[in-house]
């Protein structure tokens, strides 16, 4: 019987995900178990091992592996990188880190009645909930926009804000660019050792997407995360997720205003608790490998080297990279990859680094050893992440009326989880099985809701959540 990875069918598919597999298929491999932290100050402990390689220091630990040991020789190939990176649980409420948020609300015309009520209501519920100490800025925008508050310690101006948002109307057309470069604007006056975060809500869409992605990717580079939420049925969710994405935050959407008040909270425990600011992990890549590309953080290349920017971590929080590389090898050839791992702790703003963890990757032309060296867990990770950015294809497609296009990513992406469901150890197999199930969901919404209608509208936009939030932590 002819190995699943060898099908024709799902080499096609995988292609497609941006995942190619070998004549000899993608040799697999699982890293060690992360390392315990060793919670005081002298250094983190690193360990380096041939497979792959888990690092600690104070405050975080995590793992970096390959997919693979071995590669057939004389065939170009891609390679991932699974990169888990998590802060350590750390006691809450005992010393919170100093919040400074930027809310930047829609009060365009279409958020008039229990819209904008609601949205009142869920900003004054966050600022009672917000401590004396934290900073507050409040931008509202339409077609203009105004800074309702500059930022300022909360205890000085929490009873006039209250009074100053109660104030607050409708009108007016849709403009997000503007108001989320000023919400950018007010924190670079906080100082760097405070959490700093955006929160953009809307309801609406306008021209200015690229404007505003890459506002919040300019705010990410300097430390601020940018999360967004979408209201209602009428938001582009493509542009809004995109927002959220770029900015590194969270992204969802709520069918009315009152769903708000759970979105800001959550963003404020997040901040509150954020432990890890800053992480970063630079590869070391060898001659012979190629960087292609990267999902779960931002990637810069420089020559040989790569760097990837994951940002902030809340206590207990895990990020997950993957890092797709083509490469060739002959037989006996050895890749060795170095990687170096640094973040910042919140509190005291202490540079933390975890140095020389290593990887190998050795050609082979026994097709047998290659296959015998599997392991699919880390590319049941890598496919859920794939499958995921397809997704968000399918829906854009939904979307924009081409129901064709989306029900053949969807397809693929079934059958491809699938597949790699099928080798993959337990945990993985389940979480790729309940990710399945929810597409064989968005599959029959989509057939089954025109892409105009609410039931469509409402279809793509949980899609667009659902998998925003798999490209950088497991949401199945």
């Amino acid at each position: 019987m002819m190995k699943w990875w060898m099908q024709p069918r799902v080499r096609r598919g995988l292609a497609l995900s941006a995942i190619v597999l070998s004549a000899g298929g993608l040799i697999l491999h699982r890293a060690p178990a992360a390392a315990q932290s060793n919670g005081g100050t002298s250094g983190p402990a690193i360990v380096g091992v041939a497979q792959g390689g888990t690092f600690s220091g104070q405050g975080a630990h995590g793992t970096i592996a390959f997919t693979q040991t071995r590669v057939l020789a004389g065939t170009p190939q891609h390679v991932y990188a699974e990169i888990d990176f998590e802060a350590d649980e750390a006691a809450q409420a005992k010393e919170r880190a100093p919040v400074s948020l930027a809310v930047v609300l829609d009060t365009s015309g279409s958020m008039s009645g229990d819209k904008i009520d609601q949205a009142k209501s869920a900003v004054l519920k966050l600022i009672a909930n917000m401590r004396d100490d934290d900073q507050i800025a409040f931008i509202r925008y339409s077609d203009s926009h105004d800074v309702i508050q500059p930022l300022a310690r909360l205890g000085d101006v929490r009873q006039n804000l209250n009074r100053r948002i109660q104030e607050l109307q409708a009108d007016g057309g849709t403009m997000i660019a503007p108001a989320l470069a000023e919400g950018k604007r007010v924190l670079e006056e906080a100082k760097k050792d405070r959490v700093r975060r955006i929160v953009l809500a809307s309801d609406g869409l306008d021209g200015t997407k690229a404007q505003s992605q890459a506002f919040a990717r300019q705010a990410f580079e300097e430390g601020i995360t940018v999360s967004s939420l979408g209201i209602g049925l009428d938001f582009d969710e493509n542009y809004m997720g995109g927002v959220a994405t770029s900015g590194h935050g969270n992204f969802a959407f709520v069918k009315d205003g009152s769903s708000l008040t759970t979105f800001l909270n959550q963003e404020l425990v997040e901040a509150s608790n954020t432990t890890i600011s800053g992480s970063k992990v630079t590869l070391h890549v060898p001659a012979g490998m190629r960087f292609s590309d990267a999902q779960g953080a931002d990637a810069v290349q420089n020559g040989q080297d790569v760097t990837l920017n994951i940002g902030s971590l809340f206590s207990g929080d895990t990020r997950r990279v993957v890092v797709d590389f083509e490469v060739q090898a002959n037989a006996d050839q050895t890749y060795t990859m170095a990687a170096d791992v640094d973040w910042t702790l919140v509190k005291g703003e202490r540079r933390v680094s975890a140095n020389d963890v290593k990887l190998e990757l050795r050609g082979t032309s026994d097709s047998r050893t290659a296959q015998q060296s599997q392991n699919g867990a880390i590319f049941a990770n890598a496919t859920s992440v794939f499958a995921s950015k397809r997704q968000l294809d399918a829906a854009e497609a939904y979307a924009k009326g081409d129901n064709k296009r989306a029900q053949e990513i969807v397809d693929d992406n079934i059958r491809n989880l699938a597949a790699a469901a099928s080798a993959a150890p337990a945990p993985e197999a389940a979480a790729m099985q309940r990710q399945i199930v929810s597409y064989k969901t968005d599959k029959d919404e989509f057939n089954q809701a025109g892409a105009g209608s609410d039931r469509g509208k409402a279809a793509a936009k949980s899609a667009v959540s659902k998998n925003i939030g798999n490209l950088k932590r497991g949401a199945f």
